[in-house]
Protein backbone atom coordinates (compact mmCIF):
# COMPACT_ATOMS: atom_id res chain seq x y z
CA UNK A 1 0.00 0.00 0.00
CA UNK A 2 1.10 3.59 -0.64
CA UNK A 3 2.73 5.89 1.91
CA UNK A 4 0.84 9.16 2.25
CA UNK A 5 1.09 12.31 4.36
CA UNK A 6 -2.50 13.49 4.95
CA UNK A 7 -3.15 17.07 6.05
CA UNK A 8 -6.52 18.31 7.33
CA UNK A 9 -6.73 22.01 8.17
CA UNK A 10 -9.40 24.50 9.19
CA UNK A 11 -9.10 28.14 10.20
CA UNK A 12 -8.17 27.20 13.79
CA UNK A 13 -6.91 23.59 13.75
CA UNK A 14 -4.41 21.57 11.73
CA UNK A 15 -4.10 17.78 11.85
CA UNK A 16 -1.42 15.71 10.13
CA UNK A 17 -1.24 11.93 9.82
CA UNK A 18 1.52 9.87 8.23
CA UNK A 19 0.24 6.62 6.73
CA UNK A 20 2.85 3.96 6.01
CA UNK A 21 1.77 0.70 4.37
CA UNK A 22 -1.84 1.47 5.22
CA UNK A 23 -1.16 2.07 8.95
CA UNK A 24 -1.04 5.42 10.76
CA UNK A 25 2.54 5.68 11.98
CA UNK A 26 2.32 9.25 13.30
CA UNK A 27 -0.41 11.71 14.21
CA UNK A 28 0.04 15.38 15.10
CA UNK A 29 -2.40 18.15 15.93
CA UNK A 30 -1.97 21.89 16.39
CA UNK A 31 -4.45 24.66 17.19
CA UNK A 32 -3.66 28.28 16.46
CA UNK A 33 -4.73 29.39 19.93
CA UNK A 34 -2.59 26.62 21.47
CA UNK A 35 0.31 26.51 19.04
CA UNK A 36 3.23 24.51 20.37
CA UNK A 37 6.43 26.25 21.40
CA UNK A 38 8.95 23.38 21.22
CA UNK A 39 11.91 24.61 19.18
CA UNK A 40 11.24 28.30 19.86
CA UNK A 41 14.26 30.32 20.98
CA UNK A 42 13.84 33.08 23.56
CA UNK A 43 15.92 35.67 25.30
CA UNK A 44 14.67 34.88 28.80
CA UNK A 45 15.20 36.30 32.26
CA UNK A 46 15.93 34.20 35.31
CA UNK A 47 13.28 34.84 37.95
CA UNK A 48 14.32 32.28 40.55
CA UNK A 49 17.48 30.20 41.07
CA UNK A 50 17.12 27.05 43.20
CA UNK A 51 20.54 25.65 44.26
CA UNK A 52 18.87 22.77 46.10
CA UNK A 53 17.28 21.56 42.85
CA UNK A 54 20.19 22.72 40.67
CA UNK A 55 17.64 24.48 38.48
CA UNK A 56 16.17 27.87 37.69
CA UNK A 57 12.85 29.26 36.53
CA UNK A 58 13.12 31.52 33.50
CA UNK A 59 10.56 34.06 32.26
CA UNK A 60 9.99 33.57 28.53
CA UNK A 61 6.83 35.74 28.36
CA UNK A 62 4.48 32.79 28.80
CA UNK A 63 1.90 32.17 31.51
CA UNK A 64 4.26 29.89 33.43
CA UNK A 65 8.00 30.33 33.75
CA UNK A 66 10.14 27.72 32.05
CA UNK A 67 12.30 25.18 33.94
CA UNK A 68 16.05 25.17 33.25
CA UNK A 69 18.29 22.52 34.83
CA UNK A 70 21.95 23.17 35.56
CA UNK A 71 23.03 20.56 32.99
CA UNK A 72 21.28 22.60 30.28
CA UNK A 73 22.91 25.96 31.09
CA UNK A 74 25.38 27.44 28.64
CA UNK A 75 26.90 30.94 28.71
CA UNK A 76 26.63 32.49 25.26
CA UNK A 77 28.00 35.89 26.22
CA UNK A 78 31.36 34.31 27.13
CA UNK A 79 31.54 31.57 24.53
CA UNK A 80 30.19 33.18 21.33
CA UNK A 81 30.88 36.23 19.23
CA UNK A 82 29.25 37.15 15.93
CA UNK A 83 31.07 39.08 13.23
CA UNK A 84 30.82 39.76 9.51
CA UNK A 85 33.52 39.78 6.85
CA UNK A 86 33.43 40.39 3.14
CA UNK A 87 32.07 36.96 2.31
CA UNK A 88 29.89 35.30 4.92
CA UNK A 89 28.57 35.84 8.42
CA UNK A 90 30.60 33.58 10.65
CA UNK A 91 30.46 32.41 14.22
CA UNK A 92 33.54 32.44 16.42
CA UNK A 93 33.57 30.30 19.49
CA UNK A 94 35.58 31.18 22.60
CA UNK A 95 36.98 28.97 25.30
CA UNK A 96 34.34 29.49 27.99
CA UNK A 97 34.87 27.63 31.22
CA UNK A 98 32.61 24.68 31.96
CA UNK A 99 30.20 25.18 34.84
CA UNK A 100 28.24 22.73 36.85
CA UNK A 101 26.63 24.60 39.76
CA UNK A 102 23.48 26.52 38.85
CA UNK A 103 24.31 29.34 41.32
CA UNK A 104 27.69 29.81 39.61
CA UNK A 105 26.15 29.87 36.14
CA UNK A 106 23.05 31.97 36.67
CA UNK A 107 21.88 34.81 38.91
CA UNK A 108 18.33 35.92 39.60
CA UNK A 109 17.38 38.58 37.04
CA UNK A 110 20.08 37.52 34.58
CA UNK A 111 19.20 37.35 30.90
CA UNK A 112 19.86 34.05 29.13
CA UNK A 113 19.28 32.60 25.67
CA UNK A 114 17.17 29.43 25.86
CA UNK A 115 15.25 27.04 23.63
CA UNK A 116 12.09 25.11 24.52
CA UNK A 117 12.83 21.38 24.70
CA UNK A 118 9.44 20.21 26.04
CA UNK A 119 5.99 21.74 25.90
CA UNK A 120 4.30 22.95 29.10
CA UNK A 121 2.30 20.00 30.46
CA UNK A 122 -0.47 20.27 33.02
CA UNK A 123 0.72 22.61 35.76
CA UNK A 124 4.37 22.41 34.68
CA UNK A 125 6.07 25.09 32.62
CA UNK A 126 8.14 24.41 29.52
CA UNK A 127 11.44 22.53 29.86
CA UNK A 128 14.25 24.77 28.61
CA UNK A 129 17.82 24.30 27.46
CA UNK A 130 20.66 26.62 26.48
CA UNK A 131 22.09 24.00 24.13
CA UNK A 132 20.40 25.13 20.93
CA UNK A 133 19.49 22.86 18.01
CA UNK A 134 18.21 24.20 14.69
CA UNK A 135 16.63 21.55 12.44
CA UNK A 136 16.98 21.74 8.72
CA UNK A 137 15.88 19.41 5.97
CA UNK A 138 19.02 17.25 5.97
CA UNK A 139 20.89 18.23 9.14
CA UNK A 140 20.36 19.57 12.65
CA UNK A 141 22.75 22.35 13.65
CA UNK A 142 24.05 22.38 17.26
CA UNK A 143 26.13 25.54 17.79
CA UNK A 144 27.13 24.69 21.38
CA UNK A 145 28.39 21.14 20.83
CA UNK A 146 31.49 20.08 18.92
CA UNK A 147 30.18 16.84 17.48
CA UNK A 148 29.12 15.20 14.22
CA UNK A 149 26.49 12.49 14.39
CA UNK A 150 24.97 10.35 11.65
CA UNK A 151 21.48 8.89 11.89
CA UNK A 152 21.58 5.21 12.81
CA UNK A 153 18.92 4.56 10.20
CA UNK A 154 21.43 5.31 7.42
CA UNK A 155 22.73 1.76 7.04
CA UNK A 156 25.30 2.15 4.27
CA UNK A 157 28.77 2.50 5.80
CA UNK A 158 30.03 4.06 2.60
CA UNK A 159 27.32 6.74 2.63
CA UNK A 160 27.89 7.39 6.34
CA UNK A 161 31.60 8.02 5.72
CA UNK A 162 30.78 10.29 2.76
CA UNK A 163 28.28 12.36 4.75
CA UNK A 164 30.63 12.69 7.72
CA UNK A 165 33.44 13.89 5.47
CA UNK A 166 31.21 16.57 3.92
CA UNK A 167 29.98 17.86 7.27
CA UNK A 168 33.45 17.88 8.85
CA UNK A 169 34.77 19.92 5.93
CA UNK A 170 32.12 22.65 6.18
CA UNK A 171 31.16 22.98 9.84
CA UNK A 172 32.47 25.97 11.84
CA UNK A 173 35.06 24.99 14.44
CA UNK A 174 33.53 24.03 17.78
CA UNK A 175 30.00 23.49 16.43
CA UNK A 176 28.12 20.31 15.70
CA UNK A 177 25.72 18.73 13.22
CA UNK A 178 23.49 15.68 13.22
CA UNK A 179 22.91 14.22 9.77
CA UNK A 180 19.27 13.15 9.40
CA UNK A 181 17.98 9.94 7.84
CA UNK A 182 16.67 11.74 4.74
CA UNK A 183 20.27 12.73 3.90
CA UNK A 184 21.03 9.25 2.60
CA UNK A 185 22.16 9.62 -1.00
CA UNK A 186 21.81 13.44 -1.22
CA UNK A 187 24.43 15.45 -3.06
CA UNK A 188 27.16 17.47 -1.37
CA UNK A 189 25.67 20.66 -2.80
CA UNK A 190 22.28 20.04 -1.15
CA UNK A 191 23.84 19.12 2.18
CA UNK A 192 26.19 22.13 2.29
CA UNK A 193 23.34 24.48 1.30
CA UNK A 194 21.29 23.23 4.23
CA UNK A 195 24.25 23.66 6.60
CA UNK A 196 24.95 27.23 5.48
CA UNK A 197 21.28 28.18 5.79
CA UNK A 198 21.23 27.03 9.43
CA UNK A 199 24.54 28.74 10.24
CA UNK A 200 23.19 31.99 8.80
CA UNK A 201 19.94 31.57 10.77
CA UNK A 202 21.91 31.11 13.99
CA UNK A 203 23.85 34.28 13.22
CA UNK A 204 20.58 36.19 12.88
CA UNK A 205 19.36 34.81 16.21
CA UNK A 206 22.52 35.95 18.00
CA UNK A 207 22.39 39.39 16.39
CA UNK A 208 18.79 39.86 17.51
CA UNK A 209 19.71 38.52 20.96
CA UNK A 210 22.28 41.32 21.31
CA UNK A 211 19.72 44.04 20.44
CA UNK A 212 16.58 43.19 22.42
CA UNK A 213 15.61 42.98 26.11
CA UNK A 214 14.23 39.87 27.81
CA UNK A 215 11.77 38.26 27.68
CA UNK A 216 11.68 38.17 23.87
CA UNK A 217 10.95 35.57 21.18
CA UNK A 218 14.02 35.37 18.95
CA UNK A 219 13.04 32.47 16.68
CA UNK A 220 9.73 30.69 16.16
CA UNK A 221 9.58 27.13 14.88
CA UNK A 222 7.61 26.57 11.67
CA UNK A 223 3.94 25.64 11.84
CA UNK A 224 2.83 22.00 11.91
CA UNK A 225 2.37 21.58 8.15
CA UNK A 226 5.86 22.79 7.22
CA UNK A 227 7.44 20.86 10.12
CA UNK A 228 5.69 17.69 9.01
CA UNK A 229 6.83 18.06 5.41
CA UNK A 230 10.37 18.87 6.55
CA UNK A 231 10.63 16.00 9.05
CA UNK A 232 8.38 13.26 7.66
CA UNK A 233 8.73 13.45 3.89
CA UNK A 234 11.20 10.76 2.84
CA UNK A 235 12.19 8.95 -0.32
CA UNK A 236 9.48 6.33 0.21
CA UNK A 237 6.59 8.82 0.45
CA UNK A 238 4.24 8.56 -2.52
CA UNK A 239 2.04 11.60 -1.95
CA UNK A 240 1.18 14.61 0.19
CA UNK A 241 -2.59 15.12 0.23
CA UNK A 242 -4.09 18.35 1.56
CA UNK A 243 -7.66 19.68 1.75
CA UNK A 244 -6.76 23.39 1.68
CA UNK A 245 -5.63 25.28 -1.45
CA UNK A 246 -3.45 27.80 0.41
CA UNK A 247 -1.69 25.04 2.35
CA UNK A 248 -1.06 23.12 -0.88
CA UNK A 249 0.59 26.18 -2.41
CA UNK A 250 2.78 26.70 0.67
CA UNK A 251 3.87 23.06 0.63
CA UNK A 252 4.66 23.22 -3.11
CA UNK A 253 6.87 26.27 -2.54
CA UNK A 254 8.65 24.63 0.41
CA UNK A 255 9.22 21.38 -1.48
CA UNK A 256 10.48 23.22 -4.57
CA UNK A 257 13.00 25.14 -2.46
CA UNK A 258 14.13 22.53 0.07
CA UNK A 259 13.19 19.10 -1.33
CA UNK A 260 13.66 19.42 -5.10
CA UNK A 261 14.29 15.67 -5.42
CA UNK A 262 10.85 14.76 -4.01
CA UNK A 263 9.27 12.48 -6.60
CA UNK A 264 5.83 12.04 -5.04
CA UNK A 265 2.63 13.90 -5.80
CA UNK A 266 1.27 16.95 -3.98
CA UNK A 267 -2.49 16.65 -4.35
CA UNK A 268 -5.54 18.65 -3.35
CA UNK A 269 -8.34 16.55 -1.85
CA UNK A 270 -11.63 17.72 -3.36
CA UNK A 271 -14.10 14.98 -2.43
CA UNK A 272 -17.18 15.94 -0.35
CA UNK A 273 -16.24 13.38 2.29
CA UNK A 274 -13.91 14.72 5.03
CA UNK A 275 -10.32 13.81 4.22
CA UNK A 276 -9.64 11.99 7.51
CA UNK A 277 -12.78 9.90 7.02
CA UNK A 278 -11.73 8.98 3.49
CA UNK A 279 -8.37 7.66 4.71
CA UNK A 280 -9.82 5.91 7.79
CA UNK A 281 -7.91 8.17 10.17
CA UNK A 282 -10.88 9.57 12.11
CA UNK A 283 -11.93 6.17 13.42
CA UNK A 284 -8.35 5.44 14.54
CA UNK A 285 -8.23 8.70 16.48
CA UNK A 286 -11.50 7.85 18.23
CA UNK A 287 -10.20 4.41 19.17
CA UNK A 288 -7.01 6.01 20.56
CA UNK A 289 -9.12 7.63 23.26
CA UNK A 290 -10.44 4.28 24.50
CA UNK A 291 -8.90 2.48 27.46
CA UNK A 292 -9.24 -0.96 25.85
CA UNK A 293 -7.71 -1.99 22.52
CA UNK A 294 -8.83 -5.30 20.97
CA UNK A 295 -6.31 -7.54 19.24
CA UNK A 296 -7.22 -9.48 16.10
CA UNK A 297 -6.73 -12.81 17.85
CA UNK A 298 -9.31 -11.99 20.52
CA UNK A 299 -6.85 -10.75 23.13
CA UNK A 300 -6.71 -7.14 24.27
CA UNK A 301 -4.63 -4.32 25.69
CA UNK A 302 -5.78 -2.18 28.61
CA UNK A 303 -4.01 1.18 28.77
CA UNK A 304 -4.13 3.21 31.98
CA UNK A 305 -2.35 6.53 32.39
CA UNK A 306 -1.29 7.57 35.89
CA UNK A 307 0.44 10.74 37.08
CA UNK A 308 3.99 9.40 36.73
CA UNK A 309 3.66 6.47 34.33
CA UNK A 310 1.52 4.58 31.85
CA UNK A 311 0.60 0.94 32.47
CA UNK A 312 -0.28 -1.38 29.58
CA UNK A 313 -1.80 -4.76 30.45
CA UNK A 314 -1.89 -7.60 27.90
CA UNK A 315 -4.79 -10.07 28.20
CA UNK A 316 -5.58 -13.25 26.26
CA UNK A 317 -9.30 -12.49 26.29
CA UNK A 318 -11.18 -14.86 24.00
CA UNK A 319 -8.02 -16.22 22.38
CA UNK A 320 -7.51 -19.86 23.43
CA UNK A 321 -5.34 -20.95 20.51
CA UNK A 322 -5.68 -23.86 18.10
CA UNK A 323 -2.88 -25.95 19.62
CA UNK A 324 -2.86 -27.89 22.85
CA UNK A 325 0.06 -25.89 24.26
CA UNK A 326 -1.02 -23.17 26.64
CA UNK A 327 2.48 -21.67 26.54
CA UNK A 328 2.34 -21.34 22.74
CA UNK A 329 -0.99 -19.54 23.01
CA UNK A 330 0.51 -17.06 25.48
CA UNK A 331 3.56 -16.52 23.24
CA UNK A 332 1.43 -15.80 20.18
CA UNK A 333 -0.71 -13.31 22.11
CA UNK A 334 2.34 -11.49 23.49
CA UNK A 335 3.99 -11.30 20.05
CA UNK A 336 0.81 -9.85 18.56
CA UNK A 337 0.60 -7.41 21.46
CA UNK A 338 4.14 -6.12 20.81
CA UNK A 339 3.27 -4.51 17.46
CA UNK A 340 0.02 -3.07 18.81
CA UNK A 341 1.73 -1.64 21.89
CA UNK A 342 4.34 0.19 19.82
CA UNK A 343 1.64 1.39 17.42
CA UNK A 344 -0.44 2.76 20.30
CA UNK A 345 2.58 4.47 21.86
CA UNK A 346 3.17 6.38 18.63
CA UNK A 347 -0.48 7.05 17.82
CA UNK A 348 -1.29 8.29 21.33
CA UNK A 349 2.13 9.94 21.78
CA UNK A 350 2.59 8.28 25.15
CA UNK A 351 5.85 9.31 26.83
CA UNK A 352 7.67 9.07 30.13
CA UNK A 353 7.83 5.82 32.12
CA UNK A 354 5.86 2.93 30.60
CA UNK A 355 5.21 -0.46 32.21
CA UNK A 356 4.07 -3.27 29.89
CA UNK A 357 2.56 -6.27 31.66
CA UNK A 358 2.84 -9.15 29.22
CA UNK A 359 1.11 -12.45 30.00
CA UNK A 360 3.42 -14.56 32.19
CA UNK A 361 5.71 -16.82 30.17
CA UNK A 362 7.38 -19.73 31.94
CA UNK A 363 10.05 -20.40 29.30
CA UNK A 364 13.03 -18.03 29.19
CA UNK A 365 13.37 -18.45 25.40
CA UNK A 366 9.82 -17.17 24.95
CA UNK A 367 10.53 -14.10 27.08
CA UNK A 368 13.67 -13.44 25.03
CA UNK A 369 11.74 -13.79 21.78
CA UNK A 370 9.09 -11.30 22.86
CA UNK A 371 11.73 -8.84 24.06
CA UNK A 372 13.63 -9.05 20.76
CA UNK A 373 10.38 -8.43 18.90
CA UNK A 374 9.77 -5.37 21.08
CA UNK A 375 13.27 -4.03 20.42
CA UNK A 376 12.79 -4.50 16.68
CA UNK A 377 9.40 -2.76 16.72
CA UNK A 378 10.75 0.19 18.72
CA UNK A 379 13.39 0.80 16.04
CA UNK A 380 10.56 2.06 13.82
CA UNK A 381 9.66 4.73 16.40
CA UNK A 382 11.24 8.14 15.77
CA UNK A 383 11.03 8.98 19.49
CA UNK A 384 13.95 7.96 21.71
CA UNK A 385 13.10 4.80 23.65
CA UNK A 386 14.87 2.58 26.16
CA UNK A 387 13.45 -0.80 27.24
CA UNK A 388 14.76 -3.19 29.88
CA UNK A 389 14.57 -6.96 29.49
CA UNK A 390 11.36 -8.79 30.45
CA UNK A 391 11.32 -9.76 34.11
CA UNK A 392 10.25 -13.15 35.46
CA UNK A 393 6.83 -11.63 36.09
CA UNK A 394 6.43 -10.67 32.43
CA UNK A 395 6.99 -6.94 33.03
CA UNK A 396 8.88 -4.58 30.74
CA UNK A 397 10.03 -1.24 32.10
CA UNK A 398 10.72 1.31 29.37
CA UNK A 399 10.92 5.02 28.73
CA UNK A 400 9.87 7.02 25.69
CA UNK A 401 10.91 10.60 25.14
CA UNK A 402 8.02 13.00 25.66
CA UNK A 403 8.12 16.46 24.11
CA UNK A 404 4.41 17.25 23.99
CA UNK A 405 1.15 16.16 25.55
CA UNK A 406 -0.39 12.82 24.66
CA UNK A 407 -3.42 12.68 22.38
CA UNK A 408 -5.90 12.20 25.24
CA UNK A 409 -4.41 15.13 27.16
CA UNK A 410 -4.72 17.31 24.05
CA UNK A 411 -8.20 16.24 22.92
CA UNK A 412 -9.86 15.60 26.29
CA UNK A 413 -10.39 17.26 29.64
CA UNK A 414 -11.02 15.84 33.11
CA UNK A 415 -14.52 14.53 33.70
CA UNK A 416 -16.49 17.17 35.67
CA UNK A 417 -18.25 14.42 37.65
CA UNK A 418 -15.29 12.31 38.82
CA UNK A 419 -12.63 15.04 38.35
CA UNK A 420 -10.52 12.69 36.29
CA UNK A 421 -10.48 9.86 38.81
CA UNK A 422 -12.36 7.52 36.46
CA UNK A 423 -14.71 6.31 39.19
CA UNK A 424 -17.68 7.74 41.11
CA UNK A 425 -19.42 6.58 44.26
CA UNK A 426 -22.13 3.98 43.80
CA UNK A 427 -25.68 5.09 44.47
CA UNK A 428 -25.74 2.78 47.51
CA UNK A 429 -22.66 4.43 49.06
CA UNK A 430 -24.02 7.90 48.30
CA UNK A 431 -27.39 7.00 49.87
CA UNK A 432 -25.69 5.86 53.08
CA UNK A 433 -23.75 9.16 53.15
CA UNK A 434 -27.10 10.98 53.02
CA UNK A 435 -28.49 8.88 55.88
CA UNK A 436 -25.43 9.58 58.05
CA UNK A 437 -25.67 13.31 57.30
CA UNK A 438 -29.33 13.35 58.37
CA UNK A 439 -28.30 11.65 61.62
CA UNK A 440 -25.70 14.37 62.22
CA UNK A 441 -27.80 17.46 61.50
CA UNK A 442 -31.40 16.32 61.98
CA UNK A 443 -31.80 17.97 65.39
CA UNK A 444 -30.25 21.29 64.34
CA UNK A 445 -33.23 22.38 62.28
CA UNK A 446 -36.36 23.80 63.91
CA UNK A 447 -38.39 23.49 60.70
CA UNK A 448 -40.98 20.67 60.62
CA UNK A 449 -39.47 19.08 57.51
CA UNK A 450 -36.07 18.08 56.16
CA UNK A 451 -35.22 18.30 52.46
CA UNK A 452 -32.68 16.09 50.72
CA UNK A 453 -31.35 17.35 47.38
CA UNK A 454 -29.39 14.73 45.44
CA UNK A 455 -28.89 12.86 42.19
CA UNK A 456 -32.10 11.08 41.00
CA UNK A 457 -30.45 7.63 41.30
CA UNK A 458 -29.58 8.28 44.94
CA UNK A 459 -33.08 9.47 45.76
CA UNK A 460 -34.56 6.46 44.00
CA UNK A 461 -32.44 4.19 46.24
CA UNK A 462 -33.51 6.07 49.38
CA UNK A 463 -37.16 5.76 48.41
CA UNK A 464 -36.77 2.07 47.52
CA UNK A 465 -34.33 -0.28 49.32
CA UNK A 466 -33.68 2.24 52.11
CA UNK A 467 -37.29 3.27 52.58
CA UNK A 468 -37.36 1.67 56.05
CA UNK A 469 -34.22 3.55 57.16
CA UNK A 470 -35.74 6.85 56.01
CA UNK A 471 -38.95 6.13 57.98
CA UNK A 472 -36.91 5.43 61.12
CA UNK A 473 -35.16 8.79 60.72
CA UNK A 474 -38.51 10.56 60.39
CA UNK A 475 -39.70 8.89 63.60
CA UNK A 476 -36.46 9.70 65.43
CA UNK A 477 -36.51 13.42 64.64
CA UNK A 478 -40.28 13.87 64.35
CA UNK A 479 -39.86 15.44 60.93
CA UNK A 480 -41.01 14.56 57.44
CA UNK A 481 -38.19 13.99 54.92
CA UNK A 482 -38.79 15.42 51.44
CA UNK A 483 -36.72 14.67 48.33
CA UNK A 484 -35.66 16.89 45.42
CA UNK A 485 -33.96 15.36 42.36
CA UNK A 486 -31.24 17.36 40.60
CA UNK A 487 -30.26 15.85 37.25
CA UNK A 488 -26.97 17.73 36.90
CA UNK A 489 -25.61 16.74 40.31
CA UNK A 490 -22.94 14.07 40.64
CA UNK A 491 -23.52 10.83 42.51
CA UNK A 492 -21.69 12.05 45.63
CA UNK A 493 -23.29 15.52 45.69
CA UNK A 494 -26.13 16.10 48.14
CA UNK A 495 -27.54 18.68 50.53
CA UNK A 496 -29.70 18.28 53.66
CA UNK A 497 -31.61 21.36 54.86
CA UNK A 498 -34.68 22.33 56.89
CA UNK A 499 -37.86 23.55 55.14
CA UNK A 500 -41.27 24.74 56.29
Amino acid sequence: MSNVLVVNSTSDETRVALIEHGIISEFHIERKRERGIVGNIYKGKSVRVLPGMQAAFVDISHERAGFLHASDVYNFEEDFAVYEDDSDRQLARGRGRQRTEIQDSLDSGQEILVQVAKEPMGTKGARLTSHISLPGRYVVFMPTVSHVGISKRIESDRDRRRLRKIVEAHRPEGTGFIVRTVSAGVSEEELVHDMKSLIALWGEVLEKHARVKAPYLLYEESDLIIRAVRDLVGVHLDAIVLDNVQDKERVEQFVEKYIPNFSGEIKLFTEPEPIFDAYGIESEIRSALHRRVDLKSGGSLVIDRAEALTAIDVNTGKFVGKTTSHEETILRTNLEAVDEVVYQLKLRNIGGIIIIDFIDMEEVKHRDRVYRALEEALKRDRATTNALAISEFGLVEMTRKRTRESIDQYLCESCPVCDGAGVVKSRESAAYDVIRQIQRVGRRYTEPNLQVEANPAVIEYLRGPEKKAVKELEDTFGKSIKFKSLQNWGMDQFKVSGIK
